[in-house]
């Protein structure tokens, strides 16, 4: 088999607007409608695939090793002919070349095969097979071209209806505000919203880190060029990744957030962060089709800068909480047996001290010592006289001493203080950090 990508023709639909003939099998339509796209934002932009045809759209790199006949290697051949079976296909128009279609996009296929590094994981999206991936910039429609425009308050001039870059040239001449999300339907959801919305392949797929051929990093990571010919000075350009409750995902979004919105802001551009809110809603387009459009508005008019965001995370709890309490006071809580750390998150007055007091008290049944840090001395006073420990100015004047442990500022958790502290002392004893965020922050 011989692959050569082939260009398929566009056809004017009025104005400067152009398709791509769509063939759609009625399960690949239904999936994308379920996100909450509109039907003629799906018409523009998806056709289903099946048999030989999606090899022209996945295996056309000058860099994939065919045989002397031009033919595909058996190896690839194996290793894609899962695609055959069908699937769908989106890309979009290239601002960095005349707006024409782009040959780069993204394939879902109906059966997916195996992630060779994850056993249990399946690969669900396929690009071109060695091209770097690059950014989605769907075809609009002049009547969603339209909302965009009511929404962001920028006026769509005659010019700019002449213009062969219609609307994604009028984004990129005005500075229109874009939104950024992971995965193309979402950015068509977002679009049949009335939000200018880019699409990245994965949260880290924005920038990029150079490496020499041995696979060691040599650079500094950079926008992809897509991203950076969006990167205006003065452009508002917002962040709006799914949300997720493993704790490893979530710090990858967290980090690849701040990366490339750092990458933004240094080309000028005003960076926010739109939080989707934990929930059964993972994407932006779930979240739109289960609570409707104008509880996204919402989430987009309450939008926090970078910096604010970044800020905000040092209060966040990152792991699911094991027990969730809907009462006013704490009462007896009782915690998981086995845990090493245990974090209390409860507002002011919900009996949060009461609960340590019996906590304390326990400890000394066993034997235990207990620890008390604090980011205030008078804090940490007031409570060690709550649990019957010394604070750490009382230990040598008081017969107990360090009998029972002893409370302290952070300031002093070092062996040269009056503490003379000494974390190996403290094995197997009990620890409490009480407004532990300020606590942290007064580390730093």
């Amino acid at each position: 088999m011989t692959i050569y990508r082939k260009i398929p023709m566009r056809q004017n639909i009025g104005g400067n607007m152009t398709f791509l003939p769509t063939d759609f099998q009625a399960k690949h339509l239904q999936e994308w409608l379920s996100s909450g796209v509109d039907e003629e934002i799906i018409a523009l932009n998806v056709r289903s695939l099946s048999g030989t045809l999606p090899y022209e759209y996945l295996l056309y790199s000058l860099k994939i090793s065919r045989r002397n006949d031009g033919r595909l290697r058996d190896r690839d051949l194996k290793k894609y002919q899962h695609i055959e079976l069908g699937g769908w296909w989106c890309n979009g128009v290239d601002p960095l070349n005349n707006y024409v279609l782009m040959m780069w996009g993204c394939f879902k296929p109906d059966f997916p095969r195996r992630d060779r590094q994850k056993i249990h994981k399946f690969i669900k999206y396929e690009h071109p097979y060695r091209e770097e991936t690059r950014a989605f910039f769907l075809l609009v429609p002049n009547r969603i071209w339209v909302k965009v425009s009511l929404r962001s308050g920028i006026p769509i001039t005659e010019e700019d209806l002449q213009h062969p870059g219609g609307f994604w040239h009028w984004v990129w001449q005005h500075n229109v505000p874009v939104t950024i999300v992971e995965g193309v339907k979402k950015a068509g959801a977002l679009l049949t919203a009335g939000y200018a919305a880019i699409a990245i392949p994965g949260v880290n797929a924005g920038y990029r880190t150079p490496h020499d051929e041995y696979g060691t990093a040599i650079g500094k990571p950079n926008l992809i060029p897509d991203l950076k010919h969006f990167a205006t000075q003065g452009r508002q350009v917002n962040i709006c990744f799914d949300q997720d409750n493993k704790p490893e995902t979530v710090q990858r979004v967290i980090t690849a957030i701040s990366r490339m919105g750092r990458l933004l802001v240094n080309e000028g551009c005003s960076l926010r962060v739109i939080d989707l809110p934990l929930g059964a809603e993972k994407g932006v387009d779930d979240f739109i089709v289960a609570k409707g459009k104008e509880a996204f508005d919402a989430l987009y008019n309450t939008a926090v800068a970078l910096e604010l965001w970044e800020i905000k995370l040092f209060t966040l709890l990152t792991y699911p909480p094991a027990i969730a309490l809907n009462q006013r006071f704490l009462g007896q809580l009782l915690v998981p047996e086995g845990e090493k750390l245990i974090i209390l998150k409860a507002p002011k007055g919900t009996g949060k001290t009461e609960w340590l007091a019996s906590e304390v008290a326990k400890a000394h049944d066993q034997e235990r010592r207990v620890l008390i840090i604090t980011h205030r001395v008078q804090l940490g006073e007031a409570l060690c006289n709550r649990f019957g420990v010394n604070y750490v100015t009382e230990v040598r004047t008081n017969e107990t001493g360090t009998l029972l442990g002893y409370g302290v500022c952070v300031d002093s958790l070092h062996q040269e203080s009056q503490a003379r502290f000494n974390p190996n002392d403290w094995a197997n004893d009990v620890i409490i950090i009480d407004e532990c965020d300020q606590v942290f922050w007064h580390l730093g």
